[in-house]
């Protein structure tokens, strides 16, 4: 087996693939809407000449000499089939993500379609026979030469042979009458590799020195470059990454036990400022690792203007996409879990969303729709926003037709809150919602899972007829988890901020306990939600729903007339859980937990606080399931 057939060389091939077509797809989609673009083309050409390389030296070389092809089609820009010159470029980059997939599915590439983008090239035909490579040459001749022009005409001649002479300098009726000069510029078109010509003019008499440069990278582009400072990177494994991380919570832990030896033995000043040093330096290094987990957005963006381009296209419409915030970061086990449900968002929002050029003139709109996909941070969050100016929810279609399909009471649907739960449903997705809804509810229960999956929100916004907003809501890193710390009695305790609604502050009264099963309840916008005791179900001694006594009350003191109540919901499932005070929010490295712990199943984690406090984090899904099943 060769290194070129080997694993790793298989992922790196595979890895740089994808960043080139890319990078291919962002300077086209740049070039096709500004044909004078000398920034894409620079960029077209370099990321071309880069694939060739790659494609020569993994033993393609059929590809090789395609992409090639392509190079010369850049280097042509100023034709006139400029149109057609795009849609090849395009193609050939489909193709060379067909192939990508391929490779990554471990079958052997087929070659089809190349041969087939080989016969479309060939049928240019006028055009292909100018293709080539446009060169710039500059011949300087020796001083002692007397017959410059002479031996200009001769070299010039001689070029002809191989390429298609566009421009010289001194022009060529100048050097036909005789003019005087030592240095020769030449412009031309050829099929021929840049050694080939250089060879031929280093063979021509008097010529003392030869440079030959292509002629696209003579042009000076406009906007001042900024100055860039080039990082040497390294590909690092996820899980190397996490378990980093747990051994710096270990560390940290370490670090306290022996802050309270020191302290207990009364050890110099030194030493103590010594271990707070040790101390910022393990959560400096704790932050770091936390910021090498994340990965810019662009990551996955990148691919969606393609994307939108092509169904514009395919639909009829006119679109104008817009993204910002593509350099925010996100955790590497979030990211690609990202990709179907923002590309589910953004065809519902171009397909079912925009409306046709015609219908949106007689709406009195804009012919061009507007597709938004904003990224912006919220402290330990990520709001990512799909936003469309289309048609909007027509919330009252979605109600008849639930109530039509049994989904939904007769009035019961009485908020805009209401229809967005119902677009949840999968029972409301089939071809027929497609039309009668404009197809905002099929696969979004899908969407919100997977959302929910990597403990984030969906929220949705909309008015008919003007736009509608789709928001994901995602924690920045899994590996850091924002708690809400609270007590039960003398012990404290953490619950994930994802998911929790709000906190309530109810009267005992309010409180319902059945007299069969003695489960409580409370009455939420006259809805019924379970309520979970989190002193009683951890064994602790009863609530203070049955007894107040002066024993059982806090160190804390609080109002015992009122329970404390944590409202949490998962999709349409609510719960509360009664705890008896609230230590504030914190982000935390969650660690895992195991033997006895794991079988109790009321706990997702641990982490540890300061002072080297361990504090057990809350599974409230578990409680869901057990609620559930009974």
């Amino acid at each position: 087996m060769s290194e070129f057939d080997s694993e790793e060389f298989q992922e790196v091939m595979l890895l740089e693939l994808t960043e080139r077509v890319e990078e291919l797809n962002s300077a086209l989609l740049i070039l096709e809407k500004d044909p004078e673009n000398k920034k894409s083309l620079e960029d077209i050409l370099r990321t071309l000449h880069n694939l060739k390389g790659l494609f020569s030296l993994s033993g393609y070389p059929k590809i090789s000499t395609m992409t090639h092809s392509m190079e010369n089609l850049v280097t042509n820009t100023d034709i006139t089939e400029f149109d057609r010159v795009v849609k090849l470029l395009f193609k050939y980059t489909d193709e060379i993500e067909n192939f990508s997939h391929s490779l990554k599915g471990g079958k052997t590439p087929e070659f089809l379609s190349f041969d087939e983008l080989t016969q479309q090239l060939s049928s240019i035909d006028e055009f292909m026979i100018n293709l080539g490579n446009k060169l710039q040459i500059k011949a300087t001749y020796s001083p002692d030469c007397k017959v410059v022009s002479a031996r200009s005409l001769v070299l010039i001649k001689k070029l002809e042979e191989k390429a298609t002479v566009n421009h010289t300098n001194p022009p060529l009726d100048e050097i036909e009458a005789g003019a005087s000069f030592k240095e020769l510029i030449i412009e031309i078109t050829t099929r021929e590799e840049e050694e080939v010509i250089k060879q031929i003019v280093e063979e021509a008499p008097d010529v003392v020195s030869v440079n030959v440069s292509r002629l696209l990278e003579s042009i000076t582009v406009t906007e001042k470059p900024e100055e860039v400072h080039e990082a040497l990177t390294v590909r690092v494994n996820l899980q190397d990454l996490d378990q980093i991380i747990q051994l710096l919570g270990d560390l940290v832990v370490s670090g306290q036990f022996i802050r309270e030896i020191g302290e207990f033995q009364a050890y110099s000043r030194s030493f103590k400022e010594n271990l707070a040093n040790f101390e910022r330096t393990i959560s400096s290094i704790q932050d770091l690792v936390i910021r090498m987990r994340l990965v810019p957005l662009d990551t996955i963006l990148s691919r969606f203007p393609r994307m939108i381009r092509d169904l514009s296209l395919e639909e009829g419409k006119h679109v104008d996409f817009i993204v910002t915030g593509r350099h925010i970061g996100v955790d590497r086990s979030v990211i690609e879990q990202l990709v179907d449900p923002l590309n589910h968002l953004l065809r519902n929002a171009l397909s079912h969303g925009i409306e046709l050029p015609d219908e949106r003139i007689r709406k009195k709109k804009d012919p061009t729709g507007t597709i938004k996909l904003s990224v912006s941070h919220e402290r330990s969050d990520i709001i990512i926003e799909v936003w469309d100016n289309g048609s909007g929810i027509d919330y009252e279609k979605i109600r008849k037709k639930a109530e039509e399909k049994g989904l939904a009471v007769l009035g019961v649907l009485t908020t805009n809150e209401d229809i967005h739960n119902l677009l949840f449903d999968k029972h409301l997705s089939s071809a027929d919602e497609t039309t009668e809804i404009s197809g905002r509810g099929i696969g979004l229960n899908v969407v919100k899972e997977t959302i929910e999956a990597i403990g984030g929100n969906l929220e949705i916004e909309s008015e008919f007829g003007k736009f509608s907003a789709f928001r994901l809501i995602i924690p920045i890193s899994v590996a850091i988890t924002k708690v809400l710390l609270l007590s039960v009695k003398e012990h404290q305790f953490a619950i994930p901020m994802a998911n929790i609604e709000q906190i309530l502050s109810v009267p005992i009264s309010k409180i319902l306990v059945d007299s069969t099963s003695s489960s409580k309840s409370i009455i939420v916008d006259n809805t019924p939600v379970p309520l979970v005791d989190l002193r009683e179900r951890l064994k602790f001694h009863s609530s203070q729903v049955a007894k107040t006594s002066e024993t059982e009350i806090s160190i804390k003191p609080r109002d015992y007339q009122n329970e404390i109540v944590i409202l949490w919901r998962k999709g349409t499932r609510s719960l509360g859980f009664l705890v008896d005070d609230l230590l504030g929010e914190r982000d935390v490295v969650m660690k895992p937990i195991q033997h006895l712990l794991t079988q109790i199943g009321a706990f997702a984690g641990a982490t540890v606080l300061e002072g080297g406090k361990v504090v057990l984090i809350i599974d409230p899904m578990n409680f869901l399931e057990v609620i559930t099943i009974a």
